[in-house]
């Protein structure tokens, strides 16, 4: 009763500064994106607030200026319409692909996971697109994200220290993983990666690095974080984009490529390379599973029964929340559960809304790319921020699930979102 009347009073002071600026109730759910982890029943039904915060911005933002009033489904191009006609196809296709999988396994469970990972989030882009509207919106965004990551770190810096929230699977004698607010460690890295990698896209955009030490500081911080949670997926991703960076750019030398690629190719010789290959081959494709086996070898193991499923389920995968029931058919190995997804970003929307949906992400991201591209064609201040950001979200998701947790499908969408209306606004850059 008491966590209600806070959250009900919580909720007061939300709609009130929402409905002075849109943007402000954006940037707060921003900042508390952590908060579904408060779990409330509103009438017998399941919720979080971070659930009640989307839906009630929603509300707001439909009756301020009485925008409900223009809502229509004609796919005509108006100005006032900011989503661009194949974009609105293919998040309507996207919302009917999330439908059919509600259909495939249509339980109590899996529609509060679709209202969670699929029609709250589309609101969230929603009021995104159309409140978002000038430079100084953006940054409002941008500096929710530092806080969000800013004062995960402070808490991950206090549990170091205290063990503050910290289970014993990731404390001694077992190897100490730090999770934040979090109840595991790969809920941190899922998170903080993108973010973090967004920053040190700003940095190394920006003219005046001196002056934007900051942004290096953050990442810094927070990678430091990411290793302290022990997250091999997120670490990787965030090494190769800082790679691709270093290859790819015109403002490294030459001579400064060579050095890098030299150190690299003594790192391989120094290994034994030949050894390596075997080994990772081996932990891919005949993984050894007992209680030595390594991450990728239980991850093999869990893409090898996934495609066996697939191959039973092509065209409708598990459905919504389908996918570790269906799944104990095809497991095999007693001592090691059924995760809730694949760990890999194609298999996880394949089994989740089926192969349409699985084609329409796709869709998305190939749309998203054709955005990034525009971006860096046009010399945009956030396009390098932006394409670290995705490069780091794409790349951990083949070994993890990087949208379907509360808070990370809404992190895509206000990926997507800032990456769609630094498009819309390219002409308008400071």
């Amino acid at each position: 009763m008491i966590i209600w009347l806070i959250t009900i009073i919580f909720l007061l002071f939300f709609s009130y500064f929402s409905y002075m600026n849109i943007v402000y109730g954006l940037s707060v759910i921003i900042i508390l994106l952590p908060s579904y982890l408060l779990r409330l029943s509103f009438f017998g039904l399941p919720t979080t607030l971070l659930e009640l915060m989307i839906v009630l911005l929603f509300i707001i933002w439909l009756l301020k200026d009485k925008k409900y009033t223009r809502i229509n489904f004609i796919f005509k191009n108006k100005s006032e319409n900011r989503i661009p006609k194949i974009l609105r196809c293919l998040l309507l296709l996207w919302i009917m692909a999330s439908l059919l999988g509600l259909y495939i396994n249509p339980t109590y469970s899996a529609l509060g996971l679709w209202r969670a990972y699929y029609l709250e989030p589309m609101m969230f882009f929603l009021i995104f697109i159309y409140s978002v509207n000038s430079i100084k919106d953006i940054k409002y965004i941008i500096n929710s994200l530092f806080v969000l990551i800013l004062y995960l770190f402070i808490v991950g810096v206090f549990q170091y220290f205290t063990d503050w929230n910290l289970l014993s699977a990731y404390n001694y004698p077992n190897p100490k993983r730090l999770t934040s607010v979090f109840s595991y460690p790969n809920a941190l890295s899922l998170l903080i990666a993108p973010i973090s990698s967004f920053f040190i896209g700003l940095w190394l955009s920006s003219k005046d690095k001196i002056k934007n030490i900051l942004y290096f500081i953050i990442f810094i911080t927070n990678f430091i974080l990411i290793i302290l949670s022990k997250s091999h997926g997120a670490i990787l991703a965030i090494l190769l984009t800082l790679l691709f960076y270093l290859f790819f750019t015109k403002k490294i030398q030459k001579v400064l490529k060579l050095f890098i690629f030299l150190i690299f190719s003594i790192i391989l010789f120094l290994l034994p390379l030949n050894n390596y290959y075997t080994n990772i081959k081996q932990q891919l494709f005949n993984p050894i599973l007992d209680l030595n086996a390594t991450s990728l070898e239980i991850r093999s193991s869990q893409w090898q029964e996934t495609f066996l499923m697939l191959k039973d389920n092509f065209i409708t995968g598990a459905g919504v929340d389908g996918y570790q029931s269906i799944m104990n058919q095809y497991h095999k190995i007693d001592w090691l559960e059924v995760y809730l997804y694949p760990h890999n970003i194609f298999l996880n929307f394949w089994s989740e809304i089926g192969l349409f949906g699985l084609l329409i992400f796709l869709s998305l991201f190939v749309y998203i790319i054709y955005l990034l591209k525009i971006l860096f064609k046009k010399k945009h201040k956030l396009s390098l921020a932006l394409s670290m950001s995705w490069s780091v979200w794409f790349i951990h998701g083949l070994v993890d699930v990087p949208y379907f947790k509360n808070d990370l499908s809404v992190l895509f969408f206000i990926l997507f979102a800032l990456t769609t209306v630094s498009f819309n606004l390219f002409n308008n850059e400071d």
